[in-house]
């Protein structure tokens, strides 16, 4: 049996023990805070929180944090002495790590054109304004499509046409203090409005093929397709990073990455254009723009919209040169937005341009007079092509190129129009409108003009003496006015022979050899510069050997 001592002996080695082990539990304890503290690096991502009325270091670690428990932590970091009692105001700092995180759905707040959601089965779900969508979703655009995505922070992201982008993280931090956005843009171009309450510890991220924008701003665009990214930062801060390196790209610049290499020193952004002389009512199609001379551009992007905001894309191109052009469009108002590219491709700044175009019924195809013609009827016939959608036609005749001397205004029902009132000589202007059944007046053709000559007058035989010597005829008349020359013709009525003798040039002296004797005709006709004779004057005489 034992001794009353061992047993006293035993159960104070088993206290020392206890106490011992509670010691060390203890210190544990209240290592941990200090060494997730000391391992935390500034670099890491982290929440900075501004204390408000109430709070303490116990009732935020149950409110924001995975472990409530991870005051200690904060404790440490933050140098708070009391867990209960922190200065109103003041800002303490929260490793992401340590805090809640929940999904965040992003929300369709605009949806134009071909555009939906990609499922596996590569089929296409159409998308609808208020839709959420959650971290997976792959959204797709097509041409002139757009799809708007609002996100929980407030950031727009803007898909534009022919694009593919997947949502891969949506998270919102400590109950909606921070929120944590990845997007991974496949092919195509997003224009993004980020952070726009500029919130400290926002994320987002989007990932292309070849490299990564990460934003420190709020304004930006990214283009990626299968060998390279272009990033153009409008307003505030992105990092683009490849192949292990990173620039940052401030306001007013951009950056490219091909190949998956590095990204290149970021380059000054060229400015808006310059649009105020651009035209502003357009009446044909296809519509064009002669952009303005601009250092650096080497390439015009176009965009139409009906809206000013840029939400229902009308049509996009792109141009080469200086002539920016769109094919087919309805009538109506609309919005240009065009920017330069410069010779990397990066994109500058957008100018907007507001005009109208207003081109139906089309204006008719004129036949003739020919444009510039020189007509030689005092009345003569007007006439053009037929329009399909024209129901008559307004004509309109005037004596000069403003139409404010007019001559003529009417609505004509056929192609054709002769001037009932004989012209004076001079230049004419006229042009054309096709009307439809609504009564709907289309633009005027472009101003056609021609101007009436009058034809030379029959010559003046009254003074002519003709004379026959054996077998020839000797005529002496006036010689005809500056300018012209006689056309004669000389016919046998008896032998009924026709043309007999002709000549041309001739001034008022000549003669010619007989061939038939008997009752003559001799025609006289002036004939102007332009080729262009007059009636005949007829002269008759007798012819005998």
């Amino acid at each position: 049996m034992k001794s009353k001592s061992q047993f006293y002996w035993l159960k104070h080695s088993i206290k020392i023990v206890k106490a011992l082990l509670f010691f060390v539990f203890l210190t544990l304890q209240a290592s941990q805070p200090l060494l997730a503290a000391e391992t935390f690096k500034a670099s890491e991502p982290e929440w900075r929180y501004s204390v408000r009325p109430g709070d303490n270091l116990i009732h935020f670690g149950r409110q924001y944090l995975i472990n409530p428990d991870d005051w200690k932590v904060l404790q440490k970091l933050n140098n708070i002495k009391n867990p209960y009692r922190m200065q109103l105001g003041q800002v303490i700092r929260v490793p992401l790590n340590l805090v809640k995180k929940i999904a965040a759905p992003a929300e369709i707040i605009l949806a134009s054109g071909n555009a939906g959601i990609l499922m596996a089965d590569n089929s296409v779900l159409p998308v609808r304004v208020g839709q959420q969508l959650g971290a997976g979703a792959a959204l797709i655009t097509g041409e002139n499509s757009k799809i708007n995505i609002k996100f929980a922070d407030g950031s727009i992201v803007s898909m534009q046409p022919k694009s593919m982008m997947k949502l891969d993280t949506l998270s919102m931090y400590s109950g909606g203090g921070m929120v944590d956005t990845k997007l991974r843009l496949q092919q195509g171009k997003v224009e993004t409005e980020a952070n726009p309450a500029h919130i400290q510890g926002n994320q987002m991220q989007i990932i292309t093929p070849t490299a990564v924008a990460a934003v420190r701003g709020t304004q930006f665009r990214v283009s990626a397709d299968s060998s390279s990214i272009k990033q153009e930062t409008l307003d505030g801060k992105v990092a683009l990073s490849a192949a292990g390196e990173e620039v940052n790209v401030d306001k007013g610049f951009g950056s490219l990455s091909e190949g998956g290499n590095a990204p290149l020193p970021p380059a000054l952004l060229l400015p808006a254009p310059i649009t105020g002389n651009l035209t502003v009512k357009l009446e044909s199609v296809p519509i064009a723009f002669e952009m303005p001379a601009q250092d650096g551009a080497v390439a015009w992007l176009g965009k139409l919209s009906t809206d000013e905001k840029f939400n229902n894309i009308a049509a996009e191109n792109l141009s080469q040169g200086t002539h920016l052009s769109f094919n087919d469009l309805p009538d109506g108002k609309y919005y240009l937005k065009v920017r330069a590219k410069d010779k990397q491709g990066l994109e500058g700044y957008d100018a907007t341009h507001e005009f109208s175009l207003n081109a139906r019924p089309f204006a008719p195809k004129v036949s003739s007079p020919a444009e510039a013609a020189t007509v030689r009827d005092a009345d003569p016939e007007l006439t053009w092509e037929k329009v399909e959608q024209a129901n008559e036609y307004l004509l309109e005749l005037a004596r000069d190129a403003d139409f404010k001397q007019m001559l003529d205004s009417r609505r004509v029902a056929n192609t054709a129009y002769k001037i009932e009132k004989n012209l004076e000589p001079g230049q004419y202007y006229w042009r054309l409108a096709s009307v439809d059944s609504a009564t709907d007046q289309g633009p005027y053709t472009a101003i056609n003009s021609f101007t009436y000559k009058a034809k030379p007058s029959a010559p003046d035989i009254s003074q002519i003496k003709v004379e026959v010597l054996r077998n020839r005829v000797f005529v002496n008349t006036t010689n005809p006015p500056n300018g012209h020359t006689y056309e004669v013709v000389l016919d046998n009525d008896a032998n009924k022979q026709t043309n007999v003798w002709h000549s041309t040039g001739i001034n008022g002296t000549f003669d010619f050899l007989l061939k038939e004797y008997g009752q003559q005709k001799l025609r006289l006709r002036l004939v102007d510069a332009e080729g262009v004779a007059g009636p005949d004057a007829v002269y008759e005489f007798n012819a005998y050997p």
